[in-house]
């Protein structure tokens, strides 16, 4: 990810309104810091954008969404979608006052020793009656009491995640309860490991967490990998519009007035040219990540489709070439369209299991390859793992036919790119 980066680009902040619902933000306001930050003018230029005023500050509204906001020690801001109102109300800390005390003690909290650290505010999110009703049959609270486990679930007030600056051994996962989580230490990493599960998600080096208990938080300690990372920072898109601001390093190095010209002279043949084969380059990229991704089941791989399709529909179009876009574009609706496929299809055999009576009895857990996964007593024909193997094997199916299509589509387009401008793309 971090070559994805311009050079002289720093730490990351991101803060954010997520809708559970598909997991996705409502809106975004990240400041990234650079070790050369240009003007206003400069980015609004380079974004192909304008300057406009808010509050007294020079913000650049740029046309993939966002405004960015040029701010003291080489800090840029930036706000996502291009909600004016929300920049004002940021820059004028109207809304300070009304912020999470969860998120204000977390974000105080030192990143020196950090390469990652995320926090969520979730308090109130979740009823009691709610929990008891979704956990009542969960196998790893088998023989114990699921109302009072509910009622202590229903007070978590947040989850932080940090990953230490060494290496990727060093990552904590913490929930802060309103009393203490003692109860659920014993079977903490199963009853983890079956709400992601039921979610159709998962962490593959769950299995290998430790659990431990200090006060009032739930800590699991243990290693995590660059593709779970990638996943979970995926929600976001700030990082991604960051890492498409033109290289300040780079552009240090250069007289201003060449700078300029430069930004002025977007619409040269050898302009043009490195834009498209930029654009495809993005493109396949995206592609070779969606391949690469080894999803544990249908639901990881849905998300993460899902994911790759914003990332695509996010890439900047300005002269590029129309069936260059057209081809992006088609991927997108095809990563989608899977995506789709395979929730509904995890959906109908989730509800066909329910209507046939599929035996929760059968239920069990394994560690194996791939982490804590469930196992299923395959003599009983309608057990619920009979279920779900029809629905990943489903998912697995179009999930193959889908990345024929793509790999069709992109020998296509650089086949088409290439003849019409008589260089190799």
């Amino acid at each position: 990810m971090q070559a994805d980066f311009p050079d002289g680009m720093g730490e990351v902040h991101v803060a954010a309104e997520l809708s559970l619902n598909p997991l996705q933000p409502k809106w975004e306001i990240g400041m990234v810091t650079f070790r050369n930050l240009k003007t206003a003018e400069y980015l609004a230029k380079a974004v192909k954008g304008y300057v406009d005023t808010i509050d007294g500050k020079n913000v650049v509204w740029s046309p993939r969404q966002s405004y960015l906001i040029p701010m003291e020690k080489n800090v840029l801001g930036i706000v996502r979608p291009t909600d004016r109102k929300l920049v004002a109300r940021w820059l004028s800390k109207e809304e300070k006052s009304g912020s999470s005390a969860y998120l204000k003690k977390h974000a105080m909290q030192s990143t020196k020793f950090l390469s990652l650290m995320l926090a969520v505010d979730i308090e109130d999110t979740w009823s009691a009656l709610a929990i008891e009703n979704r956990i009542a049959n969960f196998a790893s609270l088998k023989g114990l009491d699921v109302k009072a486990n509910a009622k202590l679930l229903s007070t978590v007030r947040g989850i932080q995640i940090i990953v230490g600056r060494k290496n990727l051994d060093e990552c904590i996962i913490s929930l802060e309860f309103a009393n203490s989580p003692s109860a659920l230490l014993p079977i903490a990493k199963e009853f983890f490991i079956e709400v992601l599960s039921l979610a159709r998600s998962s962490v593959p080096e769950a299995s290998k967490w430790t659990a431990s208990v200090d006060g009032n938080s739930l800590a699991f300690r243990g290693s995590i990998s660059v593709e779970t990372i990638d996943h979970l920072l995926g929600i976001f898109t700030l990082q991604e519009q960051a890492s498409r601001l033109p290289s300040t390093e780079t552009a240090a190095k250069e007289p201003a007035s060449k700078e300029l010209e430069s930004l002025h002279d977007s619409t040269s043949e050898s302009t043009l040219l490195e834009l498209n084969k930029t654009y495809l380059a993005k493109s396949s990229n995206i592609i070779k990540r969606v391949r690469e991704y080894s999803a544990v089941n249908t639901g990881d791989r849905a998300q993460w489709d899902g994911q790759m399709a914003r990332r695509l529909d996010d890439l900047p179009t300005l002269n590029v070439d129309p069936e260059l876009v057209d081809f992006s574009v088609r991927v997108a609706q095809g990563l989608r369209g899977n995506m789709v496929a395979m929730q509904q299809s995890n959906i109908q055999m989730g509800a066909a299991a329910t209507v046939n009576g599929a035996g929760d009895s059968q239920v069990g857990y394994y560690y194996g390859r791939y982490g804590a996964t469930h196992y299923y007593n395959n003599s009983d024909a309608n057990s619920t793992g009979r279920y779900q193997a029809v629905a990943q094997a489903q998912g697995n199916y179009s999930y193959r036919e889908l990345m024929a299509q793509i790999d069709a589509l992109e020998g296509e387009i650089r086949r088409k790119m290439t003849e019409k401008y008589k260089v190799q793309f």
